[in-house]
């Protein structure tokens, strides 16, 4: 549970905190100078760069990009002091320069996601954490471009009590900024405490370590195809074997005959608990024996599968009740073989099939087969079990 706590922040990291040092230059510039605002925002971003590499270090280039950026723009402050403002439009110089880039990210987002996605992909997913940057962005963009319009409005207007208005606009837009940080301080722990209720599925490599973890919405949802270990069991007897038609809802494959036993592993389950979950859960059995057999990966439309295969062959031994409404049907090798590419059966189905056939298991029906393979399936189902 603490790590995938510790995932859920990472792949849902609070954006303010990567605008924090920035928003504390733009705050205490506007009361105390740029000298006040370099020294006091400097510490933040050191800081909160010290605690993301410590904490959450697979974001760690993530936030390092908004550190630079930060660091760019308090160097570009100093134009400031160098150039010949007028000192009337002195203290919109900065907010000006920040508004400049924020219009850039987000006029060039395409160009900066494929970027962002290309160097951090690979370590954890991004979708989230990108999409919640632009939200903030476009809040802070609205934010600066009220405060400098209606500043310039008020200092080239011929009003009584200029300094006033002036002073009640700055402290109108300091506040709205600590609001603004307050709401996103509250409103991600809520939906991360919301998303810890949610199910995750483990993002693997091709090999099939562990390399992060993924709510299993957003995964099917997301443009990247991600890698997921996938739980799939046939149940054999007598050369038959036990298939279900998927329900018209099913995730994987809608409306196609598929093994009885198929199911995501969730983030923090093992394969063999997987494995007797789906089986208590679609047919109600406790104590399931079986075998590993093989694993391989295959592309789907949402996502890869990295797929677990065991076989059972001990269905006469078990009561087998479907809980919800499936149909079901013992299937002979060769009416499976008549409707192989009838387009009856799932993807998976179709080359862990093949696999059975060749391990020897469906000609005798039995676990206990001195088939050709028999040496090997036992020598991955020991590796399997170590692994776990």
């Amino acid at each position: 549970m603490k790590k995938l706590k510790n995932q859920i922040k990472e792949s849902f990291f609070n954006p303010i905190f990567h605008f924090l040092p920035l928003l504390t230059f733009l705050v205490i510039e506007d009361y105390f100078g740029i000298g006040i605002a370099w020294m006091c925002s400097f510490p933040v971003a050191l800081i909160l760069l010290a605690y993301v590499y410590l904490v959450h270090i697979r974001i760690f280039y993530w936030h390092l990009f908004f550190t630079l950026f930060f660091v760019a723009l308090t160097i570009l402050s100093a134009l400031e002091l160098l150039l010949p403002i007028p000192s009337l439009l002195q203290p919109l110089i900065f907010k000006s320069i920040v508004l400049y880039f924020i219009v850039f990210v987000l006029i060039f987002r395409t160009q900066v996601e494929k970027v962002i996605f290309g160097i951090m992909s690979k370590l954890i997913p991004m979708s989230n954490n990108f999409n919640e940057l632009y939200r903030v962005l476009w809040g802070l963009f609205f934010v600066l471009v009220l405060y400098i319009s209606c500043f310039i409005f008020v200092q080239y207007t011929n009003i009584i009590h200029k300094n006033l208005y002036l002073q009640l606009l700055t402290n109108s837009y300091v506040v709205t900024i600590f609001l603004l940080v307050i709401f996103e301080l509250l409103r991600v722990n809520i939906i991360r405490s919301h998303l810890i209720k949610e199910e995750w599925w483990p993002i693997v490599t091709e090999q099939g370590k562990i390399i992060g973890s993924i709510e299993h919405n957003t995964s099917l949802c997301d443009k990247k195809k991600y890698i997921h270990p996938l739980v799939r069991l046939f149940m054999i007897e007598k050369s038959m074997v036990f298939l279900q038609k998927n329900s018209a809802d099913d995730l994987l494959f809608p409306g196609l005959w598929d093994t009885v036993i198929s199911n995501h592993v969730r983030m923090g389950e093992s394969i063999d608990q997987c494995a007797e979950r789906t089986a208590v859960e679609k047919y109600g059995i406790n104590n399931l024996k079986y075998i590993y057999l093989s694993t391989y990966l295959l592309e789907s439309k949402n996502e890869k599968h990295y797929a677990f295969l065991f076989v059972s062959c001990q269905s006469s031994e078990l009561n087998i009740n479907p809980v919800a409404d499936l149909q079901t049907k013992w299937w002979t090798q060769q009416q499976i073989e008549e409707n192989l590419e009838t387009g009856i059966f799932s993807d998976n189905f179709k080359v862990e099939f093949d696999l059975l056939k060749r391990s020897g298991l469906l000609e005798t029906g039995r676990c206990e087969c001195n088939c050709r393979l028999k040496d090997v399936i036992y020598q991955q189902t020991d590796a399997t079990k170590q692994e776990e």
